[in-house]
């Protein structure tokens, strides 16, 4: 790649549109703000994701899940973000698949610690190295967009080889304990059984999940749904637990793959989860992604702020579950 070349794309970035307003770059009102900086580098990205509308080379689309991420000045996005960064604490630098754009991308994290903010960058579950290289050079923790949970669901999805990129993400598991992130998407097909003994898998490794719904795009409306609302909510319990230490799968008991028991009493559950913070966004410190998931006046999949005491009591309800 020239010099030229890649100047041109090292000089702008996308942003989330919440981010933008945050940052003064946008002037509009929003209900929630983000609390980190969720940009966006994709110079044309090499998967197929079927969930993706940005996928094979699509660098256009404007969209990515619910979000728009209209474009700006890369300089520009890094002044605002050192002097006025209004509630931003994080950035979370995401990006497209593209290994030829490797040492740009390398280029543009480490211009992303000017503003003196921790980092994380999103990657492809293939490159294990320019983790390593990331974690050594920039960024504070990475996040792995595996997305699917099983080898089923992750070639029908991602079209990859689950038997290449499960073994190589648990290896930067075990070199980069509670630095690496995945991303795991519930709604792909994965049975809660299937999911969860993932989930457990990977956080036994070290290793942390951020949880997202499945949002379908115009491309897969037909074929695919958002998960319904009781099994979201159990997911989302059983990782909370999990994380906090207080439960293993051991304790858990499905039936027909189904999630009906997590071994704990009910109403030592419903203490356990009344302030609501199972149920809010889950991913690195910080990270709230406002209506990622969400159309405004719907569903909350990921509450970006703290729930109330109502809020919470309804979530808990949501997951079908009344007795330990």
């Amino acid at each position: 790649m020239d010099n030229l070349k890649s100047q041109d794309l090292s000089s702008h970035i996308r942003v989330s549109s919440g981010t933008a307003i945050v940052l003064g770059l946008l002037k509009a009102r929003q209900d929630v703000p983000p609390t980190t900086a969720y940009l966006l580098w994709d110079p044309g990205c090499r998967g197929s994701c079927s969930f993706c509308p940005r996928g094979e080379g699509n660098p256009d689309e404007e969209r990515l899940s619910r979000v728009v991420w209209p474009e700006f000045s890369f300089d520009e996005v890094v002044a605002r973000l050192t002097t006025m960064p209004g509630c931003i604490r994080r950035i979370c630098l995401q990006t497209g698949w593209n290994p030829d754009t490797e040492n740009v991308l390398r280029d543009l994290a480490r211009r992303l610690k000017a503003p003196g903010m921790p980092l994380c960058v999103t990657l492809h579950p293939s490159q294990s190295a320019l983790a390593e290289q990331l974690l050594q050079e920039s960024a504070d923790q990475i996040g792995i967009g595996f997305d699917a949970a099983s080898p089923t669901t992750y070639l029908r999805h991602k079209k990859r080889p689950w038997q290449e990129d499960f073994p190589a993400l648990c290896k930067l598991l075990e070199k980069f304990p509670g630095l690496i992130e995945i991303h795991l998407i519930y709604g792909l097909g994965d049975s809660e059984k299937t999911f969860i003994e993932t989930m457990e898998t990977l956080m036994m490794q070290g290793g942390a999940v951020a949880l997202f719904a499945l949002t379908p795009t115009r491309k897969n409306t037909a074929e695919l749904a958002p998960p319904a609302l009781d099994s979201w909510r159990r997911i989302q319990v059983f990782r909370h637990l999990r994380e906090q230490g207080l439960i293993a799968i051991n304790n858990c008991r499905f039936e027909n793959d189904r999630l009906v028991s997590f071994g704990v009493p009910g109403r030592e559950l419903r203490q356990i989860l009344i302030d609501g913070t199972a149920f809010r966004t889950s991913g690195c410190g910080d990270c709230n992604r406002p209506f990622y998931n969400e159309r405004p006046g719907g569903v909350w999949y990921n509450f970006p702020r703290p729930l109330t005491t109502a809020e919470a009591r309804r979530a808990f309800l949501e997951t079908g579950l009344s007795e330990g």
